[in-house]
């Protein structure tokens, strides 16, 4: 398999951005994962990823654009911001009903046509599983200004419950890749194998800090190895 490119299509984490504490805003970190993995494989990497994308609007982008895809690995990466509520509007009724930024079945269905699309244009689609979030940290960043007793109530009284729903929808990544015979890479796989403590997220529990970027390049850079023979990366030193 001859790649001679690689296209990312994702939200925030695979963009690079985490939260800098010294400037208190988001910010774009300098040795991000993509940018590790370029230099790593000397292979052009084209970012697509933006803020807040879920998979329907990732989709919508993927569709007008024009990008040629031959003899490109596209690293497919949505869910964080899918599975996210409006956190305003649980605290306000907890007891109402509330609803996902992209409902289970929406999400999988935009997947799905992604992966197609890619397959359409030539191109190798790569879904990859989420980084798993702090969820304690998140619910503290999320519930600012609002009432936690009320989200606490209305996620069944454990901040836990975020991470589950959040490996819900990273679960149905992994299963798709499956079902579709697509290469998968693995993140929240190889975290959850190696963290012994370490932190690896910016102060909002979800965006990742150096240490969580430089081990998703290890990650894909270890599948890339394995997976395409042809594209063997060199080992990241320091």
């Amino acid at each position: 398999m001859n790649i001679t490119s690689i296209q990312i299509w994702g939200d925030s984490v695979l963009k690079g951005i985490f939260f800098d504490e010294s400037r208190k805003r988001y910010a774009i970190l300098r040795d991000n994962a993509a940018r590790l993995v370029e230099q790593a494989l000397g292979v052009p990497v084209i970012n697509h990823s933006r803020m807040g994308c879920t998979a329907p609007e990732g989709l919508a982008e993927l569709s007008g654009d024009s990008t040629p895809m031959n003899e490109t690995l596209v690293l497919i990466e949505y869910g964080g911001n899918d599975c996210d509520m409006d956190w305003a509007a649980v605290a306000a009724a907890p007891e109402g009903e509330h609803f996902p930024k992209t409902p289970p079945a929406l999400f999988e269905q935009a997947l799905r046509s992604i992966v197609s699309l890619v397959r359409a244009r030539g191109g190798v689609p790569v879904l990859s599983t989420l980084p798993p979030l702090d969820a304690d940290r998140y619910f503290n960043w999320v519930s600012q200004g609002l009432s936690r007793e009320n989200i606490l109530k209305y996620i069944g009284g454990a901040a836990v419950r975020i991470y589950r729903w959040q490996e819900y929808y990273s679960t149905m990544a992994l299963r798709l890749s499956a079902e579709m015979q697509c290469l998968c890479l693995p993140l929240r796989e190889y975290f959850l194998e190696r963290l012994n403590g370490e932190d690896i997220h910016s102060l909002d529990g979800i965006h990742l800090n150096e240490l969580g970027h430089r081990m998703m390049a290890e990650a894909a850079l270890k599948a890339i190895s394995k997976r395409l023979p042809d594209l063997r990366a060199e080992t990241m030193a320091g």
